[in-house]
């Protein structure tokens, strides 16, 4: 229950008088802001202090003046001497009157009304102008007053029959009127918040942070226009429960445009909110089973990789030990050709999730056209020899220069030329071509196959989409090229359209790039011809692994390539055969029992000549984050399983190369 002392905190700081709420006691209860101004101190400063101590009047006559004004209604004159908390005194005219007279429960309290001397005495004079002035004003706000009443009765009328909740205050945010919405949703009833502070009745706060939040009405009056809706507002019921809004506050003018007071609009937005969080909910676990579907499909295929290296290791021994036999090179050469098509499907699911996710980064640079036509020729062209297809492939002008990622845009290119194959019969013809025209470069694939439904081509392009599977086709894929080409070609800023006049009359594939420029550009470097295995020195190689085949038939690559291989299938063995060895080349793999690879590197970076041993991380993780892991732990290479045989020859000759 309120008590005297907080009736007069709430008002008194209304007024301009300094005020002082003193005990019979002599104690200062509650100042006034205009109190602390006075005595130049904060109100925790001033309360339960002895006004004797603020003042320089001796204590009797302190004491005197309390004790007269504790039994006077009416203001008795006197005069105090204030002590700032400067030192410097300021002498006040001081009317002493009781504010609560003494009972059995409670001792008296004295209210002291402080003045200027100089300002008490010409405030008699202009008292007088003051009462003249008054009496005008008081006639002049009775017809204003009753102007208002008729108006407010409409208002209430007007307000009581809309859906909305609806309060109106006053122009110091005090609650003039609830319709019957309004008592419903806060919890409070007219009679309850009639003249309280809107705050009282009205208490919202931010569902995420929890702190509260200023109504708009406080804004209104603060910023004089209207304002809109606020965003996860909760209102704080009577009852303490909660319920979500939108709410706006608008002024309520007089003909000058005087602030009368505010109008506060608010409705129950529950069905929304429940709505908006279930899309939130379902968005958040949307995105984490993304996040783990890309996890899966990264050990997906890394767990491919592992068991695909011996394999292609293991055909590569085949095909060199028993090349004589015509049998063996034919299983062996479809061996490796399915290998290959395996780690493809691998490298799209990557690629797909990559792309997604929008990790996939461009190296560009400027390079003519056709070395990314010529590379791409000759990556698909075994596979056209198999199937008994003609690969056609005119001549692109050496001029017609793109800035790309090489790599990137021959993936592109063999993509649509392995598709191309793939639905094209025994005896057909799939054709490339490139030229310019403008400002854009052009690539055509046409080939002679099976065609495209006109249903299915303006989805092409779409993830999963591929044509129908007959039973003489033996290769589906995974209906995921066409998009991982797509999203290659958008990142180059080009297009990619495709054409079909319908079943079994042939489809046509047209990329369009932008030109960098025309104009001679260098040709890339060509690669050393020299076989590695031509090298005059032969170097001693670590191989670790835990996968048993997989190490066993690499070494025995490295020593059909005159090498001399070490095989270990954990850390410590590794340590120890480099102890024994002092091997010049060490390929680790990364997924190690105990201590992985990373870990590994780093133990043999802190070995004394570790700087003349070269590091090659082989694992089946080859993004971006696995090569900046494995550069980070202080590996010179990183190579994908199933690791690409030429590259492996390229690196070993390399060191060779530069002493072994």
């Amino acid at each position: 229950m309120p008590t005297a002392v907080d009736g007069f905190a709430d008002l008194a700081d209304l007024l301009p008088d300094a005020l002082i709420l003193v005990g019979a006691d002599g104690i200062v209860r509650a100042v006034n802001e205009a109190a602390c101004r006075l005595f130049g101190r904060c109100k925790t400063d001033l309360r339960e202090s002895m006004l004797a101590a603020l003042v320089r009047d001796q204590p009797a006559a302190v004491t005197s003046l309390i004790r007269a004004g504790s039994r006077s209604k009416a203001a008795l004159p006197g005069g105090l001497t204030v002590v700032r908390q400067t030192g410097e005194t300021t002498a006040c005219r001081c009317e002493a009157s009781v504010f609560r007279p003494r009972s059995d429960e409670s001792p008296a309290l004295v209210l002291l009304r402080l003045t200027l001397r100089e300002a008490a005495s010409s405030r008699f004079v202009l008292l007088n102008e003051r009462i003249e002035q008054l009496s005008r004003e008081i006639t002049r706000r009775r017809a204003a007053e009753e102007a208002l009443r008729a108006a407010t009765e409409r208002f209430r009328v007007t307000l009581s029959s809309i859906g909305d909740a609806v309060i109106a205050t006053d122009s110091a945010g005090r609650v003039t009127f609830m319709n019957a919405m309004a008592e419903n949703m806060t919890g409070w009833l007219q009679e309850q918040a009639q003249g309280r502070h809107l705050d009282d009745v009205f208490v919202i706060v931010n569902e995420e942070t929890r702190q509260k939040v200023e109504s708009p009405v406080a804004q209104v009056i603060r910023f004089g226009g209207t304002v809109g809706l606020a965003n996860h507002t909760v209102l704080i019921r009577a009852d303490g429960t909660e319920l979500p809004i939108d709410d706006s506050g608008a002024p309520i003018l007089d003909a000058r445009g005087v602030m009368l007071g505010v109008v506060l609009v608010f409705h129950d937005i529950s069905e929304r909110h429940a709505l908006e969080k279930e899309i939130a909910q379902k968005t958040q676990r949307l995105m984490e089973a993304d996040r783990r579907k890309d996890e899966f499909l990264s050990m997906l295929a890394h767990e491919l990789r592992n068991p695909l290296a011996p394999l292609k290791t293991g055909i590569h021994l085949i095909e060199h030990k028993y090349g004589s036999l015509a049998e063996v090179t034919r299983l062996a050469g479809m061996m490796n050709r399915q290998i290959s098509h395996m780690v493809r499907l691998v490298d799209d699911l990557l690629d797909v999730s990559r792309l997604t996710r929008g990790a996939i980064e461009l190296r560009k640079h400027p390079f003519p056209l056709v070395a990314a036509v010529e590379q791409a020729v000759e990556m698909v062209r075994p596979g056209f020899e198999a199937r008994e297809l003609t690969l056609s492939v005119a001549p692109v002008p050496p001029d017609v220069v793109v800035d790309g990622d090489l790599t990137r845009l021959v993936q592109v290119f063999s993509n649509l030329l392995t598709n191309a194959a793939k639905f094209t019969e025994p005896g057909g013809t799939v054709s490339i071509s490139g030229e310019y025209g403008g400002d854009a470069a052009h690539v055509r694939v046409v080939d002679t196959g099976a065609g495209i439904e006109p249903t299915l081509l303006p989805e092409i392009f779409d993830l999963f989409v591929q044509g129908e599977n007959t039973l003489d086709r033996s290769e589906g894929g995974l209906g995921i090229g066409l998009t991982i080409v797509r999203s290659i070609v958008a990142l180059h800023g080009g297009l990619i359209t495709a054409h079909s006049e319908g079943p079994g009359r042939g489809s046509e594939f047209r990329i369009t790039l932008p030109l960098f420029r025309a104009g001679n550009v260098p040709e890339p470097a060509a690669p050393d011809s020299a076989s590695p295995s031509d090298a005059p020195a032969s170097l001693p190689v670590l191989v670790v692994d835990d996968n048993v085949d997989a190490a066993q038939t690499l070494a025995e690559i490295l020593e059909m390539w005159g090498h001399r291989a070490h095989v270990a299938h954990d850390a410590q063995g590794a340590l120890d055969v480099i102890a024994a060895a002092r091997p010049r080349v060490a390929l680790l793999d990364i997924g190690l029992p105990g201590t992985n690879g990373y870990e590994l590197a780093r133990a043999i970076r802190a070995l004394p000549d570790a700087h003349r041993m070269v590091l090659v991380a082989v694992t089946g993780y080859g993004d971006a984050t696995a090569r900046q892991q494995s550069a980070e732990a202080g590996f010179d290479g990183h190579l994908t399983k199933p690791v690409e045989l030429g590259m492996l020859e390229t690196l070993l000759a390399a060191v060779v190369s530069k002493g072994g």
